[in-house]
């Protein structure tokens, strides 16, 4: 049963003892609850021995991952753990461990987990600002809101520089260079080319046109930047003198790189998830409670897999595209179904120690994070998981019916984060997902009364 971790390195030693030891561990990364460790071998017991640890939710093997479920304090346990084996050498062996979709999941939760809270505090900002707005007309003319508006916006507009950062630990190789690369690619210069470009102006490299491709707020053409980038680095520094190394590495990945990412990588990366969003979109456009259904039913067992950092590139393409997103709303309804479902477990039980739980569970999903209450509560039980997943699915479908789209990114769409549909231009979006959130709420609380909720605490408690 998860408890508040204080003794961080006790934790971090026992998981490490019960895997195997520092010798059967590959890689270890995180993301915003788990502890993710691949290993050599499976240990047997090793998954039943460290979920009965004190701290820990529960443990998921999935993508050639053994993922420790450990909640807010899983950064705490993570700076523990890299003490104790040697990431700096795990982590290039990483990328090579399982199927080509293992690695692309692993990937993109190693480069976003670190920021996300970062996206979703920009986003909670701007939706703070819409709610001012609409009690406060004239204060989108003021200073204030200038300045905290610039401010919510800065995250996204300088994205790339966050996944240089990430992704550059992530593929070993320089992260100061790899953040050179990406800032080219955001510079205001760049911007006024391609403006020009976009305009019918023809600009060449080396006698190449230009595209009028953009990379603020860009998820891919980064990412592909940095992967590349690590492979031409360590053939420079394999082959380059010693002596004029430390000058000319950095000086040929820069003019090799940024004119290699805004000739090919960008553009091509670009329309891949532009490919997908709108793949997507044609779906949500043509039959949106199809759509509704499937994200409002399915989203939180992705979430259980911990493959949900996959769909980051296609919301951020959207918002890119259309300043407007349907996924994220879907999206909320699901999480909130979830949240529910637990609250139907406190309102149902009379177990002091499960309510306790269960409500602590519940207060972490009001920040859009659901594992508490998945694997603490709902799926323990099965039946307040399904209960969930069929609410979201019907609240999901409710609002299909009246165009809900997100128009702020929500780095951890939740109960916070509905306000980030409200727009003048869509005026019924709003509504319809508070139609669906209402649903997502007071169905499973109806179900679980009526149905129960599948267990005593004693095969709750472990």
């Amino acid at each position: 049963m998860s408890a508040k971790v204080r003794d961080y390195p006790k934790l971090a030693k026992d998981i490490l003892e019960a895997i195997g030891g520092e010798e059967n561990v590959v890689g270890v990364s995180r993301c915003a609850t788990r502890l993710r460790i691949v290993l050599k071998r499976s240990k047997p017991n090793a998954k039943a021995k460290v979920a009965s640890m004190p701290g820990v939710i529960t443990v998921v093997e999935n993508n050639g991952q053994f993922q420790v479920v450990i909640g807010q304090h899983v950064g705490e346990v993570y700076e523990e753990f890299s003490k104790l084996v040697n990431v700096e050498a795990s982590e290039t062996k990483i990328d090579n461990q399982g199927t080509v979709l293992n690695r692309v999941i692993a990937t993109m939760s190693a480069v976003f987990a670190p920021f996300i809270y970062i996206l979703a505090a920009a986003g909670i900002l701007q939706g703070a600002l819409i709610l001012i707005n609409l009690f406060f007309n004239n204060f989108a003319e003021t200073g204030t809101y200038q300045v905290l508006s610039f401010i919510s916006w800065a995250p996204f507009t300088f994205l790339p520089i966050f996944i240089a950062i990430t992704a550059a630990k992530h593929f070993k190789t320089n992260t100061f260079i790899a953040v050179a690369c990406c800032a080219a690619l955001v510079s205001p210069t760049w911007g006024e080319m391609a403006a020009k470009i976009a305009e019918g102006q023809k600009i060449t490299f080396l006698g190449i046109a230009l595209s009028e491709t953009t990379y603020t707020s860009s998820v891919l053409p980064p990412l592909f930047l940095v992967w590349i980038l690590s492979y031409l680095e360590r053939f420079l520094n394999k082959w380059m003198n010693e002596v004029i190394k430390p000058l000319f590495v950095p000086f040929l990945c820069l003019v090799i790189m940024v004119p290699l990412t805004i000739l090919l990588i960008g553009p091509v990366t670009t329309m891949g998830a532009n490919g997908i969003a709108n793949g997507y979109n044609f779906l949500a456009e043509n039959a949106p409670a199809v759509a509704g259904a499937i994200i409002g039913a399915f989203w939180q067992v992705v979430v259980i897999f911990g493959v949900h950092w996959g769909i980051t590139p296609m919301v951020l393409a959207n918002f890119d595209l259309y300043g407007r997103d349907s996924f994220q709303a879907y999206q909320t309804i699901a999480v909130i179904a979830q949240i529910g479902a637990v609250l139907g477990v406190i309102l149902k039980s009379k177990n002091q120690e499960l309510r306790k739980v269960s409500v602590s569970a519940g207060l972490t999903g009001l920040f859009g994070i659901t594992e508490p209450a998945i694997y603490g509560v709902t799926l323990r039980f099965k039946k307040p998981f399904i209960f969930g997943c069929i609410s979201g699915a019907i609240g999901a479908i409710a609002a299909s019916f009246f165009n809900p789209y997100y128009f702020v990114y929500a780095g951890l769409p939740g109960p916070l984060t509905i306000v980030n549909g409200i727009d003048a231009d869509y005026p019924m979006s709003i509504w319809g997902i508070l139609l669906g959130v209402v649903i997502a709420i007071i169905l499973p609380v109806i179900l679980i009364q009526i149905f129960g909720y599948g267990g005593r605490f004693s095969e709750y408690s472990r």
